[in-house]
């Protein structure tokens, strides 16, 4: 079964922005790499939205450790909306497209990938946090059924750049609705979501 991916829509005028909101009313293009992984990155490339070519390693022999932050300057220029790529020391490369960082403070790449296996009647998904700020709470319910019962994120729940297994039990039942709420209290939600046909589950 091929693997598809699902963003949650974003919810109301305030949930319309890039993952993180810049702090000042600037459009500074620069930003910090944030390395939420358990291995270093070791190759940072940045580059125009669209540009085929990624051009060199913005990192020049230096490596941004597991926790790591590198500060990443960009000309102010105009230009905000870039491609992103970085490979890891274990040879994992990761890449984020079409990032408008003069609304950014941060980017976060990494975190665990934890795997899923499911079969074609099975609803349980992998929840990914690509944003820089933590998710506290995660709903899912029946299409229909009101109300979201009960948080499926338990403690502190899902750190920026990490994922979790979502476990949902099989009742011959796919569709349902999903309701992310953030550290900042910004709220996700997407309705009528098959999840038996969907394995990973990005937010925001």
């Amino acid at each position: 079964m091929p693997r598809r991916t699902v963003p949650l829509a974003l919810v109301g005028v305030l949930l319309a922005a890039a993952p993180v909101l810049a702090q000042g009313g600037g459009h500074d293009p620069s930003f910090n790499l944030v390395n939420r992984g358990a291995s270093a990155v070791r190759e940072l490339f940045v580059t125009p939205a669209g540009d085929a070519d990624w051009g060199q390693n913005k990192l020049r022999g230096q490596s941004v450790p597991p926790g790591g932050t590198f500060q990443v300057r960009r000309r102010l220029d105009g230009s905000c909306v870039i491609d992103l790529k970085v490979v890891f020391a274990d040879r994992r490369t990761e890449e984020r497209r079409h990032l408008d960082t003069c609304a950014l403070d941060a980017v976060a790449v990494g975190g665990p990938e934890q795997r899923l296996e499911k079969t074609h009647d099975d609803p349980s998904f992998r929840l990914i946090n690509r944003g820089t700020v933590d998710l506290r709470e995660f709903y899912v319910t029946q299409s229909g059924v009101p109300g979201w019962g009960r948080n499926r994120l338990e403690g502190d729940g899902l750190p920026a750049g990490a994922a979790t297994v979502v476990r949902i039990a099989r009742t011959n039942q796919c569709y349902y609705d999903l309701r992310a709420v953030f550290a900042d209290h910004k709220a996700l939600e997407q309705r009528h979501e098959d999840l038996c046909r969907i394995t990973d589950v990005p937010v925001p």
